[in-house]
């Protein structure tokens, strides 16, 4: 019931789907540009973009699809999972959070008057206790954030289905979350259910160009601790 693990998105592509041969197959890779569409502290709408990396292995989808139709400023709808992959690179680890879709999702082109989608909803355990900082300003604002390892179901080489574990970031503003769910029960080994957004962000460090995705939840959203039975 909690392995979940779905992402909805549509956007625009930022170029034309690389299509790479593999020893035992393709992969498709893609960059998609997901509006976010919000009101600033002055009351102004503000749309800021955020790149998602796409990806998939589906023979099916890649030759009858993704071939022909998935070209540069395409705008598409995307179900897909959430995938974190870790790779060491000249002496330094790198991540990067892309979605993935496999035979249970899609990526189909669209037209454009179909509504704005950038939704997750993702089911794990809470690596730790939640950190919940309170922002410089006046005003008191808090953040908190809290990594979440998903479960990340795939099947291998082998022929047989994995259970991997999946970690995500997540973090929230919204004060009546930090107050009233995370500040009590978001503690480490807790399972929760959470619904938000897909966000990217881009920083410098150590001389290099440092970019993430991570989900944030708002007041739209939710994050929901599970109550486990203790006896099973």
């Amino acid at each position: 019931m909690y392995n979940q693990n779905c992402v909805l998105l549509t956007g625009k592509l930022g170029g034309d789907a690389e299509i790479v041969p593999l020893a035992n197959g393709k992969v498709a890779k893609m960059s998609l540009a997901v509006d976010h569409n919000y009101k600033d502290g002055g009351g102004r709408w503000r749309t800021d973009v955020h790149w998602i990396r796409v990806v998939t292995y589906w023979p099916h989808l890649i030759d009858t699809v993704l071939d022909t139709e998935a070209t540069k400023g395409r705008l598409v709808f995307v179900q897909g999972a959430l995938r974190a992959r870790q790779w060491d690179q000249d002496g330094r680890k790198h991540q990067i959070v892309e979605v993935e879709v496999d035979s249970t999702g899609g990526i189909t082109p669209i037209t454009k008057d179909m509504a704005p989608i950038n939704r997750v909803l993702l089911a794990g355990r809470l690596g730790g206790h939640a950190d919940i900082k309170t922002l410089p300003g006046k005003d008191g604002r808090k953040v908190a954030s809290f990594s979440l390892a998903a479960e990340r179901s795939y099947k291998g080489a082998d022929g047989e289905w994995h259970n991997d574990p999946n970690w995500q970031r997540v973090f929230t503003f919204a004060p009546s979350l930090i107050d009233k769910v995370l500040a009590k029960q978001a503690t480490k080994g807790r399972l929760v259910l959470v619904e938000g957004a897909l966000r990217y962000r881009q920083w410098d460090q150590d001389g290099e160009t440092r970019t993430t995705v991570e989900i944030e939840v708002d007041g739209s959203g939710s994050i929901s601790p599970v109550l486990e039975d203790k006896a099973a």
